[in-house]
């Protein structure tokens, strides 16, 4: 049985299984809960990992115990960002369908199932319309208060879906959200939601962690760049992650993708073409030349982790040289093998110049039971004293006492050189003008945000589940010295070109039958399939 078919069934056992293993840990945690007769629970959706949910409870706690309350957190943690978003549009269907069948007594449909949580499209049947309406205007929740951490893009869609709701935050906190607070979009990036679904709590970018070691075994420097992760001589020394399992992977794929895009604008404007010749290029040229780079890092993988947290953990055992992590992920193991005895082995080097911040966002949910105790909770990540346990150094006044965060706030003022001595890393102010005379990068949402999806499944096929045939196609064009039509054959990528993927994929990633997208994902896994494999034929005859 091919390692896809098997990858395919545990994904299917996963989805089934992810409701069930949720609502267990609910019953636990809650159990713990009753037993410690906790006046108050809070119940909190996320992938933030412990260190995040063990140091943020005890600060909230603590706040809440100062003001006479007695808090407890039911933390419900079932994957990843991507496993998180399936579950709640999962949830929230599902409340819905009782809502609508059982109080209101309306039949309910398959156009009413995928239509209740879109934006209104012309043309569609009135039912579909009643039903988005009565939507938004109930009280239908899923029994959790908070969803909290992952990508921005995740947020964006619950709440354009009606899942999140607006919880106030910028009447109750002016000063924080006015000028001089946190921006609402900063080089790109939203921030916050400007109808107050969610906000950013911190920032985090994309980088490389290293090991010192390996990378010394292997007579290469440190990787400080996307195309440095391509260098064919870390042929199997790249750690990754699908990124249909890991929301911040994905993230940094289509980042890759935006700097190629960006370059070819900038080159297209430089050389005097108009803003929409520009805006083609990048969407042509720049996209391609994104597609080919993932490509050759997908080759160099040593294997695709479901896990983004894995990838740190294992270049620190030395499984692998260099891996693409988030920023906190990489530094934080750093620092583990710093107080290990053995400091500078782990490193981890920000792709300047390549990346942007990004918000991880909270976001009051539909229907939440516990609404005003969430909203507390909001404030509290978003007060000093929560910047301050995400930011400073563990054991520095008001910062975190077991785990150092290693997250970067997303409150301007924290930014203070005052605040210097205690941050976990003075160094780094995303706010700040960027060095030398090259202008940052700036994302643009227009471009890639309505294809963060369709990128993750076409690195997938033509990555992931391919990746037996792609090592053996990368392999024997290193050892052929790259022949010159062996390469151009790899490094075609018009079965993914921007025009397909924006096209027909996007469509059928959206179409209302999911087995469109099935036959799509299976077309282009096996196309890359026999492509690699002549790629592999050509490189041996040294062609």
């Amino acid at each position: 049985m091919r390692r896809s078919a098997i990858a395919s069934g545990a994904a299917l056992v996963v989805v089934l299984c992810v409701p069930f293993v949720v609502r267990v840990a609910a019953s636990s945690s809650r159990a713990v809960v009753a037993r410690a007769g906790v006046a108050e629970t809070l119940v909190i959706l996320t992938p933030n990992n412990e260190a995040i949910r063990v140091e943020l409870e005890r600060g909230f706690r603590a706040s809440m115990a100062r003001q006479g309350r007695t808090v407890a957190i039911d933390w419900r943690t079932p994957g990843g960002a991507s496993e998180i978003a399936r579950y709640v549009a999962s949830e929230y269907a599902a409340s819905f369908h009782r809502r609508w069948t059982d109080a209101l007594h309306k039949p309910w449909s398959a156009a009413i199932a995928a239509g209740f949580s879109h934006p209104a499209e012309p043309g569609e049947p009135g039912e579909v319309a009643d039903a988005r309406a009565a939507f938004l205007a109930s009280d239908v929740g899923c029994g959790i208060d908070l969803l909290f951490g992952g990508p921005s893009p995740d947020f964006a869609k619950h709440a354009a879906a009606g899942r999140l709701v607006d919880a106030g935050l910028a009447g109750r906190l002016p000063a924080l959200f006015g000028e001089g607070g946190i921006p609402r979009t900063f080089r790109g990036q939203t921030f916050w939601d400007r109808d107050g679904r969610w906000t950013g709590t911190c920032l985090s970018s994309f980088g490389i962690c290293t090991n010192r070691d390996a990378l010394a075994r292997l007579g290469v420097p440190r990787p400080s760049s996307w195309e440095a992760l391509a260098d064919p001589v870390l042929a199997g020394e790249v750690a990754l992650a699908d990124p249909t399992k890991s929301s911040s992977v994905a993230t940094a794929f289509e980042t890759i993708v935006q700097v190629a895009m960006s370059r070819a604008f900038d080159h297209a404007r430089a050389t005097g073409a108009d803003e929409a010749a520009a805006t083609d290029a990048a969407r042509h040229a720049g996209w391609d030349a994104g597609m080919r780079l993932i490509r050759r890092i997908g080759a160099n993988a040593r294997y695709f982790t479901d896990s983004a947290t894995k990838i740190p953990l294992d270049v620190s055992m030395g499984e692998g040289a260099a891996g693409l992590c988030i920023d906190f992920y990489g530094r934080a193991q750093g620092e583990a093998a710093a107080a290990a005895g053995d400091p500078g082995r782990v490193g981890f080097a920000p792709a300047v110049g390549e990346m942007s911040y990004n918000a991880d966002p909270i976001g009051l949910l539909r229907g939440a039971p516990h609404r005003e105790l969430a909203v507390a909770f909001m404030e509290f990540v978003l007060s000093d004293e929560g910047q301050k346990i995400w930011s400073f150094r563990r054991g520095a006044p008001g910062g975190p006492e077991r785990y150092a965060l290693r997250r970067l706030p997303i409150s301007p003022h924290l930014y203070d050189h005052a605040y210097d001595a205690d941050r976990a890393d003075p160094d780094e102010n995303p706010y700040a003008p960027p060095a030398g005379d090259a202008p940052p990068f700036v994302y643009r949402p227009e471009w890639t945000r309505a294809l963060f999806g369709a990128i993750s499944l076409v690195v997938r096929a033509t990555c992931v589940e391919p990746d037996a045939e792609l090592h053996d196609a990368w392999t024997a064009l290193v050892r052929a010295k790259f022949p010159a039509r062996a390469t151009a054959v790899f490094d075609d990528v018009s079965l993914v070109d921007f025009a397909t993927v924006n096209g027909p994929l996007r469509a059928a990633m959206q179409s209302s039958d999911p087995l469109d997208e099935a036959r799509w994902t299976t077309r282009l896994i096996e196309e890359h399939r026999a492509l690699y494999r002549r790629v592999t034929a050509l490189a041996r005859e040294g062609q």
